[in-house]
């Protein structure tokens, strides 16, 4: 790379500026060759003399009467595709103009232009027209009067507004006009016209580094570096993120492990259960797990044995005041509010306020009664043609290992889902300025669906937090990101649940069960199809987002100072653990440290029960979700601890009652009756991992099989009444087939360039032959 710094605008010689000019043909034409063109398109060098050329010829002030149609504006912006960033759905907004307005808003823009000097008059005009916003109205008015009009392109605006430094753009009025000046300036005291500063500025900043210091290396041809700088390609196809790794989520590509041997009678207990159903290990003594979960206890308390205890001392004095809170509330702890409303700044605020504080929500009447009724009904004849699908028992609840049903696809895609989505995910915020996340564009996770007929069987008889289990202790896991940083260092009261930089490198699944999520949900979701009362086989959760996540994680590392494991014995049994006067006794921090993570085991869901987490008081903790009608929405935070018990076992028994009568026999799914029926939709953001995820997911849903979460096989690959990409499209149109990953988003739409940074990414990762053309 040349030693040469760039040239400032301010100071750059007429020699300079005009070898600079003399050397656009040249770093144009390597360009062109580079990206090539597919056939029956146009190279970039022949577009590049159509818009430098052939238009300003056409439409110049040599030709005042001449019209610029929409086949014309189609060129030049396939050439500002071509030429600099690629916005993968400018040129389908575009075409969506009808001819003859085109015509008419151009026409009046220039007149309006040539008559009163009035660029930025003229600008407004133009950017009435769809997909033309200022950058891209200023080449239309560029083309007829190149000598005092520059092309707001990054190169100028990075050269002459920035000093060469790439900095974000926002495409403004005001950046444009700030860019006019400076050209114009530059313009004039060099006497040389607009459009030879622009060419200038693109040598300057695209040129190859043998000629200029200031230039990047380029990226291979089809990598979405080459628009957004963010995406490399590496050997084998695989893309990684560059940057500050702290902000940016792993590859796919993530360290895994098998799992860990554990006692021949709990393996016996683990074996009982089936592929892709939630995994339980059901029992209330603690298992101890290999040396090495000690090794890593000891690593996370070892020097912060102080900060630690006084922490856990702090978590003890507190829990029961608000354990007293949600008992005395029941289901009124747990938030509503109408779809509608949501619309209400003040009734949203409200509602979201107390989301974030309990972590779980219910948002009503997302969609209308008969339309989730219908989709219910639509389930029963897609499982009446598809006789393999049916439960093993008609009063089987569990879920259904069925994805791509017509109501599951269109409940997916359906506008209020999404926007209900990216109404409760907008809790979500993050401490770090560039990570790469956006809640404003919810991408689909394609889960199962349940069915309860009758009145029994089936469920979780145990209260759990999904999303991995051991994984929230371990370096490669959770800890690769921080996420319980302040509740490992003794500061559980600063932890916030709803930061979302500290969950992008997360690895929950490091395991690979069969059924474990991998990607980043930030809540957990049912769409009720039916009514769901509160009682057996609906859910309870424990709305202590911050207080319980902080019990669960802190408390292998505790033990009753009565208790033989916290002696420095090393042949103490872990098994013993006295709960029934747990709020009467000294906790102390265990020395030394065992290798229990009570309720945690590899390849399982994190349990909790009353006997290895007595201070949460399961039993008055957990509070019953308020009765679902057809079209509601349950949303809840990952990390919080619920339970989907199809009775009210011993276990975890809940004060509640139900008013259900139970019918013997009955297979309706009628409420009445004991039956119902419900979705499983999470809310997702946009993220790297996410996107990764989608573009599998995709194949999978055109293949008919299962997400790539649930085990694979032929699925539904076979199935009479599988839907389409269309039906998706009928569904939810653009931002429907854009949350399953079949169309890019428009990098336009972005609210910020974090986020216009988040949607390149994710476009170059789905559909990376769309950035060909770079």
């Amino acid at each position: 790379m040349a030693s040469t710094a760039t040239p400032s605008p301010d100071s750059i010689s007429d020699s300079e500026f005009q070898d600079l000019l003399r050397r656009y043909p040249a770093c144009l034409a390597a360009i062109s060759e580079s990206k090539g063109a597919k056939p029956g398109q146009k190279t970039l060098a022949s577009l590049d003399k159509y818009r430098y050329e052939t238009a300003p010829a056409r439409f110049g002030p040599g030709n005042p009467d001449v019209s610029m149609g929409l086949d014309d504006v189609k060129a030049l912006v396939e050439w500002k595709l071509r030429h600099g960033k690629f916005r993968p759905t400018l040129m389908k907004l575009v075409s969506s103009n009808d001819a003859r307005s085109v015509q008419e808003i151009i026409h009046k823009a220039v007149k309006h232009y040539r008559e009163k000097s009035d660029s930025a008059g003229a600008l407004d005009i133009l950017t009435q027209l769809k997909g033309i916003g200022p950058a891209t109205a200023s080449l239309l008015l560029a083309v007829h009067d190149p000598e005092r009009i520059i092309f707001f392109s990054d190169e100028a605006f990075y050269w002459l507004c920035c000093q060469g430094s790439k900095s974000p753009i926002k495409y403004s009025q005001k950046e444009y006009a700030e860019l006019s000046e400076r050209a114009q300036a530059l313009a004039k005291r060099l006497g040389v016209h607009a459009v030879d500063v622009e060419r200038v500025a693109y040598v300057l900043m695209r040129e190859p580094a043998e000629h200029m210091s200031t230039t990047a290396a380029k990226p291979p041809t089809g990598s979405p570096a080459v628009a957004t700088g963010k995406v490399k390609t590496q050997p084998g196809g695989k893309r990684k993120a560059s940057g500050d790794d702290s902000a940016v989520e792993t590859p796919s590509h993530r360290r895994r492990k098998r799992p860990l041997p554990i006692s021949p009678c709990v393996l016996d207990r683990m074996s009982r259960t089936k592929r892709g159903e939630m995994q339980s290990f059901a029992g209330p003594g603690p298992i101890q797990l290999t040396p090495r979960f000690t090794a890593l206890k000891e690593s996370l308390t070892s020097g912060n044995e102080t900060a630690l205890n006084s922490s856990w001392q702090r978590l003890l004095r507190d829990l029961p005041l608000e354990i007293d809170s949600v008992s005395s509330l029941g289901s009124r702890a747990i938030p509503a509010i109408n779809f509608l409303d949501s619309a209400n700044p003040q009734q949203a605020e409200r509602f979201l306020q107390d989301l974030r504080k309990r972590g779980v929500g219910i948002i009503r009447s997302v969609v209308p009664r008969e339309t989730a009724l219908a989709w219910g009904q639509e389930t029963e004849q897609y499982i009446t043609q598809n006789a393999q699908m049916r439960p093993a028992s008609p009063r089987h609840s569990r879920p259904l290992d069925v994805y791509w049903s017509a109501s599951q696809v269109k409940a997916r895609a359906h506008p209020n889902l999404l926007a209900a989505q990216k109404f409760v995910m907008s809790i979500w915020k993050s401490k770090h300025p560039n990570a790469r996340v956006t809640t404003n564009f919810p991408v689909t996770y394609a889960d199962r669906m349940t069915t309860r007929r009758g009145t029994e069987g089936g469920g979780t008889p145990y209260a759990h937090v999904d999303g991995g289990s051991v994984e929230r202790w371990e370096p490669d896991g959770y800890g690769r990101a921080g996420t319980y940083k302040e509740i490992f260092e003794g500061r559980w009261e600063d932890y916030d649940p709803w930061e979302s930089s500290t969950r992008l490198a997360v690895t929950s699944d490091l395991y690979r069960k069969a059924g474990a999520c991998s990607i980043f949900r930030m809540f957990q979701g049912w769409l009720a199809l039916s009514t769901i009362p509160p009682g057996p086989g609906s859910v309870r959760v424990c709305p202590l987002p911050r207080h319980a996540t902080a019990y669960f994680l802190l408390r292998p590392f505790f033990s009753p100072s009565s208790s033989p494991t916290s002696t420095t014995t090393p042949t103490a049994s872990p098994c013993l653990d006295r709960t029934t006067t747990a709020h009467n006794e000294e906790w102390v921090l265990t020395r030394p440290q065992n290798s229990i993570l009570h309720g945690a085991v590899p390849s399982y869901a994190q349990e909790l029960n009353p006997a290895l987490h007595p201070h949460l008081e399961l039993q008055r903790s957990l509070v019953p979700v308020p009765q679902l009608e057809p079209g509601d929405y349950l949303v809840w935070h990952p990390d919080l601890v619920h339970s989907t018990s199809p009775t009210l076992d011993a276990g975890n028994a809940t004060t509640t009652t139900t008013t259900t009568t139970p019918t013997t026999g009955d297979t309706s799914m009628d409420a009445a009756a004991g039956g119902f029926s419900y979705m499983y939709l999470p809310a997702c953001p946009l993220t790297q991992t996410n996107a990764l995820y989608l573009a599998r997911q995709r194949k999978a849903f055109l293949l008919g099989q299962p997400g790539p979460d649930f085990g694979g096989g032929r699925g539904e690959s076979e199935h009479e009444g599988r839907p389409g990409v269309q039906d998706v499209n009928d569904a939810g149109g653009d931002d429907g087939l854009r949350a399953m990953g079949l169309l890019p988003w428009d990098e336009e739409e972005a609210d910020t360039d974090e986020e216009r940074e988040v949607l390149a990414m994710a476009n170059g990762i789905l559909f990376p032959d769309l950035y060909d053309w770079l």
